[in-house]
């Protein structure tokens, strides 16, 4: 092969490398076109640098959208959000300044044809495709948990109470008689040291034009302090000094002291003493004393068990007056209550009433049950008269059962004033979201003597009525050794929708019937209650009542107040 042969080949093989080079080129310069053409610029500005991110005029509403690219000088940065009026750019480490303009290049969009869509199902075809609405509480096991009684706990708090009673006969020759008594409570605590004080005592006026010659004028004192004590709470020792209303849980009043330390976290072991208050007004007195101790028992867990064991002696003028043995026992399962009581007194063989030795003068035992919306309950309790020295000096001796012999008498005085008293309890009731229907009965009777008192009801109650009235009706009726009676009771009530206010009235018509006679007759009753809620600190209470009948015509207000300041 010849020299010029071999060129002519050379340049025939590089002709398709320059045909393909060509073709990139018109490509390539077609891609530009073409991405010039799906994007515009737009210029902005800066018109806030805040927290290393830049805010740009205009937004949205020139279709600059997150991810477009803006050029501010020689620097190039992403748009990460927009809204109509502003874009939003991430600085990291570069710095701009308000008012400084760059350009944004944005992506052109096109516009999508609208579609019109297929039309919408009718509602009617859905029927049936879905179960009926269920409320999730109507699902699920919802355990009863009692409450208890409503405790304020406030580490310091104060209540001042003021209420007016009136009974006014409307026939015969009696007189009207009117109280006014006016109620302070306090209770503070420490912040610091456990310390509490607590008060609670009251004035009480009485009216009446034959208040003079009123027997038991002494049981009516001016001022009456039902509690004045200085206590110490802490995690192993407790104590209180002062006028206690409670030394132990069946004690009264007792002007001394109490202390009580924690033996674990479930046993308690304390102790009381002090002298015993006048009966009738109150006041101070070192005629009688009380003494005793006390252990407790009391488990946290679920049923929140608690027991104790009281024993007490008294001495009255220096002689030893009562001596007691009380139990205690309650508990709080899943289902609701059991309790128990018991009470073991002593005696000198030559007491003034005859009693054993060794006497169970009281026992009982409650249980209250509730499943799902009924609810169960039953009481029975047995208990003798507390007869002591201390109490025969202020009650008449009749209260007292006296078995001594009479001078002449073959036989002992039958027992007065000092039967056994036997009551038994029944109680249910269905509680509805509505509505509540309830029935009970109790049967009091005494022995060795056959007093007797028994009664029974039904009662039904219906809420919500327009979402704001409640309907209450029931029926009662009673026989005992004096009297027999039947009642018809029907009400209306109506509270706010914010529950600061409450009124209803009532109208109840009796029949009755002395056991010693034999025409029944008819008593009207009639009256209103109100309750009003001024503030979160005050609230006012009210009562008007008219009674009337064969033996009685008399009608009865009582007005009251409540205010608990807040410090």
């Amino acid at each position: 092969m010849t020299q010029g042969s071999r060129a002519r080949r050379s340049r025939i093989g590089r002709r398709p490398l320059a045909l393909l080079a060509c073709v990139t080129l018109l490509c390539a310069a077609a891609d530009r076109v073409g991405a010039a053409e799906a994007r515009r610029r737009v210029e902005v500005q800066v018109v806030e640098v805040v927290a290393g991110r830049a805010y740009l005029e205009p937004g949205a509403e020139s279709q600059i959208r997150v991810g477009d690219v803006v050029q501010i000088g020689r620097s190039k940065y992403v748009v990460i959000a927009a809204n109509q009026k502003n874009a939003v750019l991430e600085l990291a480490e570069g710095r701009l300044q308000r008012g400084q303009r760059g350009v944004a290049l944005v992506r052109a969009t096109q516009a999508k044809a609208l579609e019109k869509l297929a039309a919408a199902r009718p509602l009617e075809s859905f029927a049936g495709q879905w179960r009926p609405p269920r409320l999730p509480a109507e699902g699920q096991p919802v355990r009863f948990v009692p409450l208890g009684p409503a405790r304020d706990a406030r580490r310091n708090r104060a209540l001042v109470s003021f209420d007016f009673q009136r009974i006014q006969p409307l026939s015969g020759p009696a007189y009207g008689i009117s109280r006014q008594r006016l109620r302070a409570q306090l209770h503070a605590e420490g912040e610091q040291l456990p310390l509490h004080f607590d008060a609670d005592g009251f004035l009480e006026f009485w009216q009446a034009q034959d208040l003079a010659e009123r027997s038991q004028n002494a049981a009516r004192p001016l001022l009456n302090v039902q509690q004045l004590e200085a206590g110490y709470r802490g995690d192993t020792l407790q104590g209180a000094l002062g006028r206690l209303r409670h030394a132990a849980p069946t004690t009264g009043l007792l002007d001394g002291a109490r202390i009580a330390a924690a033996l674990s976290d479930d046993w308690t072991l304390g102790a009381f003493g002090g002298t015993l208050p006048n009966p009738q007004d109150g006041a101070p007195s070192t005629d009688a004393s009380r003494f005793g101790a006390e252990v407790a028992w009391q488990d946290d867990a679920a049923a929140r068990t608690r027991a104790s064991l009281t024993l007490q002696g008294s001495r009255y003028l220096g002689q030893l007056d009562e001596r007691r043995i009380t139990g205690l026992f309650e508990s709080y399962p899943d289902f609701g209550r059991l309790g128990a009581h018991a009470e073991m007194s002593l005696f000198d063989p030559n007491n003034p009433w005859g009693a054993a030795s060794t006497e169970l003068s009281a026992a009982g035992a409650d249980a209250s049950v509730r499943i799902a919306s009924l609810r169960l309950g039953a009481l029975f309790d047995v208990r003798s008269p507390e007869r002591s020295l201390w109490l025969a000096a202020f009650l008449p001796p009749e209260y007292f059962c006296s078995a001594r012999p009479v001078a002449g008498a073959t036989a002992a005085e039958p027992c007065a004033g000092g039967d056994r008293r036997y009551t038994a309890a029944l109680d249910a009731a269905w509680e509805a979201t509505f509505w509540t229907l309830a029935s009970g009965a109790q049967l009091t009777t005494t022995r060795p003597a056959a007093a007797q008192q028994s009664t029974a009801f039904v009662s039904f109650r219906q809420r919500e009525i327009l979402n704001l009235l409640r309907f209450d009706a029931g029926v009662s009726v009673s026989r005992g050794s004096l009297l027999e009676s039947a009642a018809l009771d029907v009400g209306l009530g109506a509270a706010t929708r914010d529950d600061a206010a409450d009124i209803s009235h009532y109208y109840r018509p009796s029949l009755k019937r002395y056991r010693a006679g034999l025409d029944e007759f008819v008593e009207h009753g009639v009256g209103t209650r109100l309750w009003w809620a001024l503030s979160d600190v005050l609230d006012l209470n009210g009562s008007f009542d008219v009674l009337t009948g064969r033996d009685v015509d008399v009608f009865s207000l009582q007005l009251g107040a409540a205010w608990r300041p807040r410090f």
